[in-house]
């Protein structure tokens, strides 16, 4: 009678490669007991994957509306942080300048009029606010400043003043305006940004612009009325007393027409604000959907794979019980 057996070392290699499938069988199974997913997706899904596939990718143009519409909400809510910033900067100075102007009291004058310098660079220094590595009010040239220090513009438009030999009041404010309105001032020295930067996408129908840059005419022409009144401040190309009253009184009531035209300009980012909130809203509702659709393609029966855990255990005990009971038999044992 012929007796087929295996050799020892072929033996051992026949229950090491038992063990490991054995082990893989139960890692997967609690694998998938632990997850809820199924670990082999092409054998779950019967080899169709177009519904996954479009399923997946839908997802991931989601997750890049989730970071643009996060990035768009961080740096509305910041412009309209400066806005109020701004607005803090100059509310009062407007009556405050025309009540000292009618008054006629210089030192009053003056001690407003000096403060207002100090705030005109506090305004700039706000339209140079940064997010990250990106001013905000810079356009596309966000990698550097979106204005010049309150100095260099200053000293720009008392040049200007002087170079139109400006004196009266009237005069002085025609060589300021005309100063913030020439391609070759304020757009040139002033404003050191770059045009305004393209809308972004937040959504598969929506697209926003957060294009506000500190060449805007509300903003422009805030910078304008707090440089009259800095050029009083400063007293270094006014000195009529009476223009002093004047300029003051001018300046005074441009601020509080500003006051309106920023407050439109702060209700404009507001309904882009809505809008971007509305845009994550809705992607969030879309991803939480396709998530769930997702799950119901790839989820496993837990009791299933619990089964198929608890055979694979069970299997595995068997076989390491056998290894032993092998490793201990002999010659001896076999000829007794």
């Amino acid at each position: 009678m012929r007796v087929n057996s295996i050799g020892d070392m072929a033996q051992t290699f026949m229950l090491r490669r038992l063990t490991t499938s054995i082990k893989q069988q139960a890692s997967t199974a609690a694998q998938e007991l632990t997850t809820g997913y199924t670990s082999n997706i092409t054998r779950k899904l019967g080899g169709d994957l177009i519904r996954l596939s479009g399923l997946e990718s839908t997802l991931s143009h989601l997750k890049g509306y989730r970071i643009a519409t996060d990035s768009a909400r961080l740096t509305a809510d910041t412009m309209q942080s400066v806005f109020g910033k701004i607005d803090a900067l100059t509310d009062g100075l407007g009556p405050t300048l025309l009540n000292a102007a009618n008054a006629e009291s210089p030192r009053m004058l003056q001690g407003v009029t000096t403060d207002a310098v100090a705030r005109f660079g506090a305004v700039l220094a706000s339209l140079n606010t940064k997010l990250g590595d990106r001013t905000l009010f810079a356009g596309i040239a966000s990698d550097g400043p979106a204005v010049a220090a309150s100095d260099v513009i200053l000293s720009a438009i008392e040049a200007a003043v002087i170079g139109a030999g400006a004196t009266s009041a009237s005069d002085i404010e025609t060589a300021v305006a005309a100063w913030f309105n020439d391609p070759a001032g304020f757009a040139t020295v002033g404003y050191l940004g770059g045009p305004v930067a393209s809308a972004l996408s937040v959504s598969a129908e929506d697209n926003v612009n957060l294009g506000f840059t500190a060449m805007d005419p509300a903003i422009k022409d805030t910078l304008k009325s707090l440089a009259l009144v800095a050029l009083v401040g400063r007293g270094t190309v006014i000195f009529d007393q009476q223009a002093v009253l004047h300029v003051s009184r001018l300046a005074g009531t441009s601020l509080l027409q500003n006051q309106s035209d920023r407050t439109f300009l702060a209700a404009n980012l507001g309904m882009v604000q809505a809008r971007i909130d509305q845009a994550q809203t809705r992607n969030e509702a879309e991803e939480a959907a396709l998530q769930l659709a997702r799950s119901d393609l790839l989820a496993v029966d837990p009791y299933e794979a619990a089964t198929r855990m608890e055979a694979a255990q069970t299997q595995l005990e068997a076989l390491y019980s056998v290894t032993a009971r092998l490793s201990r038999l002999s010659l001896v044992d076999f000829l007794r």
